[in-house]
């Protein structure tokens, strides 16, 4: 058993989302978060990316516990699959347990879930939990000092320095400044805005221009933010009521969260604002504002079917107002644009983040993580959240502040960092990385699948079917040439012909030698087929002998 504390890192260093790390001591694991990730568009057909947690899930025995810091998707989207493996206890402050559990029972898993304040001090196996408040996008947030017997680790989660946040729940500098008094030993801070000037603007500041626009729209408002942005939905339907508008939710995530955040006092909207979908048809045009989701373009959210035309009860007409009041996440920006572009050839009005002031970061910009260091006054940091050049911009940061560079530490998803009396080592990396979910499986779709996605769409695929006699090895029928993705048949007839007959040569030849191994067989269709298509076209589609015995 290692000595020492350790802080294994699984995900979201290098990146944004995928958020988890866990805390070992004295032979037992705290999980924090357990986020997800959306792919890119390389990885052809898969639905989600989450963290490899078999670190955790090969030990399950030694769990104590996961403690998730707000309800984002990229901090407990994947707790559903990991509490399949992992049959833990769940912390959490109210909004995101309830956040939590909508998610869980999608999925039929069971856990047990237990509230938690902010602040508040916990005991969770050897482990001493302070949890306190941090303002972000989403109510509830949380940052957590972990207080080990080899020093205290100080992890503030996404927040900002929000002085006039809707919800009047600001960052508890107070209590982290205690902390700070008493000693923080290793500082995690979140990195996303290290890149950004200042200090972020406040969500209030949102809700005027949302305002501004619902009583310019001249028909139906279209508005579209994360679903777990309930600070956004609630200037949304701030706005709705201030200009004499009703709103429907739509989209099954958006859904839930409204009915959680309504039930639990987060979201305080008149009964009488909001209505059913069914009934929108039924209210003036410039009585209506439509709330979705799919911000990101996704392929099949709400927002993606309406802006394609597809969306079986929501149509958008020339002079109607669409709002994406959410800025892309890294990656994302071409299906987002895509989803633009499709409403302005709709003739509606599109606003968006980028130019229209309908969005503001959850995450602390420049100056207020200086702020953050300087509060904190850590003896060593590690920058958390964000892609390589976020966590580079927050280090020197640091660096301007006076930390030495020996104290900074730039770690990696699969990095175990080791702390001990106070002090700060590397120790040895951990498996870590990705685990890709299709539909509702996971774990089914790996490197070796994308690669032959990948060359699919590239290149298409040509099946190739023989018949042999299995005693002499005589080709009796085809070859069979079957194209899809790669030419068409109709009009390539002749190069077909021409590919068949290299893939006969190559047969004759192994039938004078009677060779009649399916392997063999199938080995010479694929050689002869590729290199001829090679030399006539340098491409390389996917080939697919089918051997057919009698």
């Amino acid at each position: 058993m290692p000595s020492g504390t350790r802080v294994i890192f699984l995900g979201g260093l290098g990146e944004v989302g995928r958020n988890m790390f866990v805390v070992e001591t004295a032979g037992s694991l705290l999980v924090i978060d357990a986020g997800l990730s959306f792919p890119g568009d390389e990885a052809l057909g898969v639905d989600l990316v989450l963290p490899d947690f078999s670190y955790v899930s090969d030990r399950a025995k030694d769990c104590v516990g996961v403690v998730l810091t707000h309800g984002h998707e990229d901090h407990v989207g994947a707790l559903s699959w990991f509490l399949k493996e992992v049959e833990v206890p769940v912390y959490g402050t109210p909004l995101t347990l309830g956040m939590a559990r909508r998610r869980l029972d999608e999925f039929d898993v069971k856990a047990q879930m237990i509230e938690i304040g902010a602040p508040e001090t916990r005991e969770i196996g050897p482990f001493r939990c302070r949890f306190m408040a941090m303002s972000h996008s989403i109510p509830d947030a949380i940052s957590i000092a972990i207080d080990t017997p080899d020093g205290r680790i100080f992890y503030t989660g996404d927040f900002k320095l929000d002085q006039a946040p809707i919800d009047g729940r600001r960052t508890d500098v107070e209590s982290i400044g205690q902390l700070a008094a008493e000693g923080i030993d290793l500082l995690l801070s979140d990195s996303t805005n290290a890149e950004d000037p200042g200090h972020t603007p406040s969500e209030s500041l949102v809700g005027d221009r949302l305002k501004e626009i619902f009583e310019g729209a001249q028909r139906r408002v279209v508005a579209a933010c994360f679903a777990s942005n309930l600070h956004r939905i609630q200037q949304l339907c701030d706005a709705a009521e201030a200009t004499g508008r009703r709103v429907a939710f739509v989209g099954r995530s958006m859904v839930a969260n409204v009915e959680v955040g309504r039930e639990l006092g987060h979201l305080k909207v008149r009964s009488d604002t909001i209505v059913p979908l069914e009934d929108i048809d039924r209210l003036p045009p410039d009585r209506v504002v439509i709330v979705c989701t799919g911000s990101q373009g996704e392929p099949l959210s709400a927002l993606s079917l309406i802006a394609a035309g597809e969306h079986k009860a929501i149509s958008v007409s020339r002079n109607d107002t669409v709002v994406l009041s959410a800025s892309p996440i890294p990656g994302n920006e071409a299906a987002v644009h895509r989803v633009m572009n499709a409403f302005y050839k709709q003739g509606a009005e599109v606003f968006h983040s980028e130019k229209d002031g309908v969005h503001v970061s959850g995450h602390a910009a420049r100056e207020e993580l200086l702020e953050m260091l300087r509060l904190t006054k850590p003896r060593h940091f590690i920058p958390v959240h964000g892609e390589f050049r976020h966590l580079i911009a927050h280090t020197k940061l640091a660096r301007s502040i006076g930390i030495e560079e020996e104290r900074i530490t730039i770690v990696e998803d699969g990095d175990v960092i080791e702390l001990d009396d106070g002090r700060v080592r590397r120790g040895e990396k951990v498996r870590a990385g990705t685990v890709l979910v299709d539909g509702l499986g996971v774990g089914d779709i790996g490197p070796v699948v994308l690669r032959d996605r990948r060359l699919l769409a590239a290149d298409g695929f040509i099946v190739c079917v023989v018949t042999i006699d299995s005693r002499s090895g005589e080709l009796l029928a085809g070859p069979d040439l079957i194209s899809r993705g790669f030419i068409f048949e109709d009009e390539s007839r002749e190069f077909l012909e021409e590919a068949a007959d290299r893939v006969e040569d190559a047969l004759m030849a192994l039938e004078k030698e009677r060779v009649t191994d399916w392997t063999a067989i199938k080995k010479a269709c694929r050689r002869s087929l590729g290199e001829f298509i090679w030399q006539e076209t340098r491409r390389r589609p996917m080939i697919m002998p089918i051997v057919t015995e009698v």
